[in-house]
């Protein structure tokens, strides 16, 4: 039970210091979603920050092993989704060769993440609405 704390404390820890990075303001933060397109070069460039941290991007390179990791996380030992996140990491890295600026790279990675993910029907992962993405306290603090 702790552990999970430990992770979440750790995300709020990265999500605020790219905020920080970033500068996104309060107005753009309400607009942004862990997982959802960014739109904005700002947005881009948090969810560049963001998967910098966890080291999805690594010297402006999208690394497959890292996001398949993540998707681990979140899917376990449910071997279907594991493989559907593993097609749709695949197609993304692929598409991710095309520049190495970590914004551009966040905002193809992502866009790409989210339409894969809604075709091969994959819920309750990164992509998903769950109300985990931005906890209470962030919103508090971002007014």
């Amino acid at each position: 039970e702790n552990n999970q704390q430990n992770s979440n404390d750790r995300s709020a820890t990265i999500f605020q210091s790219c905020i920080s990075e970033t500068k996104l303001s309060g107005d753009a933060l309400k607009g942004f979603r862990s997982m959802s397109i960014p739109k904005t070069q700002a947005e881009k460039c948090m969810m560049g920050c963001l998967m910098r941290k966890v080291n999805v991007i690594n010297k402006g390179k999208f690394s497959v092993e890292e996001a398949t990791k993540v998707a681990q996380k979140y899917y376990g030992t449910n071997e279907t989704m594991m493989k559907k996140a593993k097609d749709l990491i695949d197609v993304c890295a692929k598409k991710a060769q095309s520049t190495t600026e970590e914004c551009a790279l966040a905002g193809i990675v992502t866009t790409c993440i989210v339409e894969e993910a809604q075709k091969a029907g994959l819920s309750g992962g990164p992509g998903s609405r769950s109300r985990r993405t931005v906890s209470p306290k962030f919103r508090r603090n971002s007014m």
